[in-house]
């Protein structure tokens, strides 16, 4: 009786593991969520995996919560804010987006190669697919209707679900014991690690990689509508009485020479644009503060870097706070 006690336990927890692991994305968010509504914060990040990478929870004000997942988008991230305001235990004080210079044109819902996010995450999370015109859903529980002979569907679902919340919760970030953050990258996939390579081919990277970010300004649309994205959410904080912090995470001196200064330019006439005061930090104006070796690819942090531009951006968020006292 003992040891079917015992294995009875064990099966429910690999089951639960299972779930969190081919759910990944989903349940991170959604204990993100979860945190915010049970524990709350008032410092509140949004943006891809740029803000996934750079971020140190820990050196950011106490209890900050990122909702930041690779390839998130605008669209993604004024719901992932507003979720949070509309349900966070705490008044939210600081809302930080992030967002890349190529950003203003991009559609997570239109990209062919991303759309498993439509089902797997954001549907689930939100209702809401945007643009997205698939329709294919995601059934999280088909894999362990094998089991429901030994256990209930609705112990299956519970357990899952509060397996998630609570294992991210402890953990205070997307990456800990379960996800590695320098094995979450571009190039290690193909067993490249980026301090090792030289000048010559960390050029042909960074140029490989800013050419794919620059063909995105054929999509003139996903510009529009950003831009009335950027106005509503920019509205919408400050009907809350919430100043938005716009935030760029720095990328290496190599992706930089190559990416379109053609972004950035848009980026500060649309910020300039708005009718509501907000503040913007691009950390690639700091970069005699980041080297090469603070980097996993061409423009994602590493932990050494990632402890750097959480500093940088904990330093503005205080001077912000101060000047608005």
């Amino acid at each position: 009786m003992e040891n079917f006690i015992g294995q009875y336990f064990i099966d429910l927890q690999q089951i639960a593991l299972h779930y969190l692991l081919s759910n990944y994305d989903y349940c991170y968010l959604d204990a993100m969520h979860e945190k915010n509504r049970t524990i709350g914060s008032k410092t509140i990040i949004s943006g891809s995996s740029h803000a996934m990478n750079g971020i140190v929870e820990t050196e950011l004000p106490k209890g900050t919560i990122n909702f930041s997942i690779s390839s998130q988008d605008l669209y993604f991230d004024f719901l992932n804010i507003k979720k949070a305001i509309e349900g966070g235990k705490q008044r939210i004080e600081n809302c930080v987006i992030n967002i890349g210079y190529y950003m203003m044109y991009q559609d997570l819902s239109l990209s062919e190669t991303l759309g498993y996010l439509m089902y797997r995450v954001y549907g689930p999370l939100f209702g809401d697919t945007h643009n997205y015109q698939g329709e294919k859903k995601i059934d999280f529980w088909s894999a362990y209707k094998k089991y429901e002979t030994m256990y209930s569907e609705q112990l299956i679902h519970r357990v899952c679900i509060e397996f998630g919340r609570k294992f991210f919760e402890g953990e205070g970030s997307y990456y800990g014991s379960l996800k590695a953050r320098e094995q979450n990258n571009l190039l290690s996939a193909n067993g490249i690690v980026w301090q090792e390579l030289g000048e010559e081919q960390k050029c042909v990277y960074a140029q490989k990689r800013a050419a794919d970010h620059n063909r995105l300004k054929k999509h003139f649309q996903s510009r529009k509508e950003n831009g009335r994205i950027v106005q509503e959410m920019t509205q919408y904080l400050y009907e809350k009485g919430i100043k938005p912090i716009f935030a760029i995470f720095p990328f290496t001196r190599f992706y930089n020479y190559y990416i379109d200064d053609a972004y950035k330019k848009d980026i500060f006439s649309l910020l300039d644009s708005l009718p509501y005061e907000v503040e913007f930090l691009d950390m690639n104006e700091y970069m005699d503060l980041f080297e090469d070796d603070d980097f996993l690819d061409t423009d994602h942090l590493n932990l050494t870097g990632a402890r750097k531009a959480s500093k940088l951006l904990n330093e503005f968020i205080a001077v912000t706070n101060k000047s608005s006292d």
